[in-house]
């Protein structure tokens, strides 16, 4: 496929969530059930913000199991798309994709919901960068997962995500013969999943609703003291 010659608009952003009683099981040692689905939440919203600010989104839908979560759409105009049952991240993933098709979208971005000092011009730098590619991803920044990921079309490739994401998206755009791009930015690369990364996110607090979530938890915490 010929390159861009200058930066896709309308890009569709799809943003994947857990269902909030299953979502940050590895944060357990500080969050009891409710704090994680609060965190999650909030992180969300923060997404969708940034999401809601970049030039280059043109719309977003998230995809889940859990119905909760359709208020959070309707919040930030967003679409949302009920899984059915549990199909996991990828199977998920291509529904969304495949409703974006019918609704005439082409160029996507996958990208996921606990990136909470993410900001709308950082998606606009992502989008940039990956805009002459045919697909584009930013890993974690372990380099052990994949925070976000481009395709210039769906028929590019399908959603692979899961352990060591990063490495196995990039053999597969080889083996394929796409061009592709890593782009390394900090904010999506900074996801929320171990107990070091909360107490990052203690120090820095990310966005708005990150920022009320941890007040309103250390709050929680200095009174029970």
């Amino acid at each position: 496929m010929t390159p861009q010659s200058s930066p896709r608009q309308g890009v569709h952003a799809i943003v994947p969530v857990k269902v909030l009683n299953k979502s940050k099981i590895r944060l357990s040692p500080i969050l009891d059930s409710k704090g994680r689905a609060d965190l999650t939440v909030a992180m969300l919203k923060d997404v969708l913000f940034a999401l809601s600010n970049a030039r280059r989104v043109e719309s977003i839908t998230i995809v889940s199991a859990d119905k909760k979560l359709r208020r959070v759409a309707d919040q930030f105009r967003s679409e949302f798309i009920w899984e059915g049952r549990r199909r996991g991240l990828n199977r998920a993933l291509m529904l969304a994709i495949k409703q974006a098709v019918k609704t005439g979208k082409s160029a996507i971005l996958v990208i996921h919901a606990d990136l909470p000092f993410v900001t709308g011009r950082e998606v606009d730098e992502f989008l940039v960068q990956s805009s002459r590619y045919e697909v584009a991803f930013n890993p974690s920044k372990d380099e052990d997962g994949t925070n976000a990921l481009f395709l210039q079309s769906s028929e590019m490739m399908k959603p692979a995500f899961g352990k060591n994401s990063y490495e196995n998206y990039v053999a597969l755009a080889r083996t394929k013969g796409l061009r592709y791009k890593v782009v390394k930015l900090d904010r999506i690369g900074s996801d929320i999943d171990e107990p070091r990364d909360f107490l990052q996110l203690m120090s820095h607090h990310g966005g708005r609703n990150t920022g009320l979530f941890l007040q309103n938890w250390i709050g929680k915490v200095d009174s029970s003291r």
